[in-house]
């Protein structure tokens, strides 16, 4: 991951001279950009948002069945039943915990998938998850305020479904068709456990005696959601490996892959932390300017803050993510790949985007249609992975779509704010540098994959 040569480092000293304050004029340093702007007319770019975002991408061949998605909808149904319907202010006269139970009881119901609702394997999981993690939220605060039920046997215990992941987790990611298959079907499901072990129920120890009634709530509903995870995951990574007419193990070959993918982000990292070899203090943000050789432009110019921010999400990700850098190995060789492919591309686009920015470039556009077709060369970016047969393509691609929706909010007034359309051009312009600059990482990471026989 080395960084091309800059236009700035191209330049002589004396041509450098001769642009005298041009490069980093008065504009550049002492004005912002949004002191005067360029003219702007909006009317009309609300219709770049008329194409719709790529599908999301199927990563699992292998559907939930109709006898476990009964037996999820009946969860949600057994989990609500001991809250009374209607609840009233006679059975719960604190009106803000009624309200909070009955809303948490509409919506885990509106959570559940129908049937025939069209949803990949995954999203349907994550939907059930979503809806019995309502429904014990519900129920649990419903148990802390009457002396009707128990909050800690709504569901089971942390310490139980602690285990469950670690048992979990020791089984995967097992056999696939081929191992970037394997990444895109097991890394999701890998992604739960560790999202479950590191954050949602890191320092839990269960429901609290005198805790508030709210927070107990919270506590039950996190656990049920976890403990539908697994029972998803479990039902998903079983019927997927006895779909398999050639299975092959496919751990080593997941790890190789991100590690030789890590490798390049060590090396970068260190670049841009000018050598810093402590493996926390490499994972920490070294601030968008260590991207810059040089910013003739104004800090708020749309370019400049689209760099500040997605540095930030790229090194908030980074922090946690199980991303082999240094001597680090990370236990879920799946999840593993996926997050280190996508850090990156990130990491990738940070430099085309620094060098746009040291080009001059303010990804202020000239006009509404300018907005439209860079809304449309992201969505094609974008569809170009979603639809692609690489499996790890696939859910890159999955993990870009969802960067659409705060562009296209902005754009959906008629004669949306200069500023909110600047925003949303600039947005657009991201998603397809990183849609572009997957290539070259899906490209290393294949060759990883066939230096192991995979």
């Amino acid at each position: 991951m080395t960084r091309r040569l800059t236009r700035r480092e191209a330049l002589s000293a004396a041509g450098a001279l001769a642009l005298g304050g041009c490069l980093d004029g008065d504009r550049g340093r002492d004005r912002g950009f949004w002191d005067d702007p360029p003219s702007l007319d909006t009317a009309g770019a609300s219709a770049a948002v008329e194409a719709p975002v790529p599908d999301r991408p199927r990563l699992v061949p292998v559907s939930i069945d109709s006898r476990a998605s009964a037996a999820f909808a009946d969860r949600v149904d057994r989990l609500l039943d001991p809250i009374p319907d209607p609840l009233t202010a006679e059975r719960l006269p604190n009106g803000a915990i009624r309200e909070q139970i009955a809303a948490g009881r509409d919506d885990a119901r509106d959570a559940v998938p129908t049937p025939g609702e069209s949803l990949t394997p995954l999203a349907r999981a994550e939907r059930f998850a979503t809806a019995r993690g309502r429904a014990a939220t519900a129920v649990g605060t419903w148990a802390a305020v009457t002396t009707e039920g128990d909050p800690r046997g709504v569901t089971e215990r942390v310490g139980t479904v602690r285990n469950r992941i670690g048992e979990m987790r020791d089984d995967l990611p097992g056999t696939a068709s081929s191992p970037l298959a394997g990444a895109a079907v097991y890394g999701p499901i890998e992604r739960w456990l560790d999202v479950a072990s590191r954050r949602d129920l890191v320092g839990s120890t269960g429901v609290a005696d005198g805790a508030d009634p709210l927070r107990t709530g919270e506590a039950v509903g996190d656990v049920e959601r976890v403990q539908s995870q697994i029972e998803a995951g479990r039902h998903l990574r079983d019927r997927y490996r006895e779909s398999l007419s050639e299975p092959r193990a496919v751990g080593a070959p997941l790890r190789a892959a991100a590690e030789r993918v890590g490798a390049a982000i060590g090396d970068r990292l260190r670049e841009l932390h000018e050598d810093e070899n402590d493996p926390i203090g490499l994972r920490g943000s070294p601030g968008m300017d260590a991207f810059l050789d040089d910013r003739p432009v104004a800090r708020d110019a749309p370019s400049v803050s689209l760099l500040s921010r997605v540095t930030h999400r790229t090194f908030e990700d980074l922090r946690f993510d199980p991303v082999p850098v240094g001597d680090y190995t990370p236990d879920h060789p799946a999840t593993a790949l996926t997050r280190t492919a996508l850090a990156g591309v990130r990491l990738r686009a940070l430099d085309d985007l620094a060098g746009l920015i040291e080009d001059g470039e303010t990804l202020f556009p000239e006009d509404a249609d300018a907005v439209e077709d860079a809304r449309e060369d992201a969505v094609r970016s974008v569809d170009r992975l979603v639809t692609s047969a690489n499996p790890l393509a696939r859910w890159l691609g999955g993990r870009f779509r969802p960067l659409f929706a705060e562009p296209d909010d902005a754009l959906e007034a008629s004669s949306p704010e200069a500023r909110r359309a600047a925003e949303a051009f600039a947005a657009y312009r991201w998603i397809e540098l990183i849609g572009d600059e997957a290539d070259p990482v899906l490209a290393s990471v294949g060759d990883a994959v066939e230096s192991r026989g995979g």
